[in-house]
């Protein structure tokens, strides 16, 4: 099998947009995204300065997108991985598994010491972290607010 791990480039956001809109449209998500947003995040995501997302192909064919940055931490610099999936014709095949090991290798190489994410529970999502050597912070919750003033 030819699989590579590349760099996310400008010239791969058409791409990045469709697999992300197939694969979140489905079960569990169900998410009705629009083009256009979706490229829009992709856009800002690869303009950080800090940005690191990656596409894990098969003999150039486009098989799974990790989006994320990399940010100060208190232990060195930690990856935010954002958004993490793998085309579905290619899901429950171990190649998830084999994306994110590259992935650990590549960062771990630019002296990334952690990656840290958020999922919902109850998902497979959430098991494929778990099974694959994320732990959950039990003294931490993750919390979010509008900015919106009433």
């Amino acid at each position: 099998m030819g699989h590579r791990i590349i760099k996310l480039e400008e010239k791969n956001i058409d791409e990045v947009v469709s697999l992300y809109i197939d694969v979140f449209s489905r079960e569990p998500w169900n998410e009705k995204n629009e083009s256009n947003e979706i490229r829009l995040y992709v856009e800002r995501m690869l303009n950080l300065n800090s940005e690191q997302s990656f596409l894990y192909t098969e003999n150039k064919h486009l098989i799974g997108v990790a989006i994320g940055f990399v940010k100060p931490w208190y232990k060195g610099e930690e990856y935010i991985l954002d958004t993490f999936l793998i085309h579905p014709n290619h899901q429950k095949k171990g190649l998830g598994q084999l994306f994110l090991t590259e992935l650990k290798k590549t960062l771990n190489n630019q002296g990334v010491e952690n990656i840290a994410l958020d999922t919902d529970k109850h998902t497979p999502a959430e098991r494929f972290y778990l099974k694959n050597g994320f732990k959950e912070n039990q003294e931490s919750i993750f919390l979010f607010s509008s900015t919106h003033i009433e």
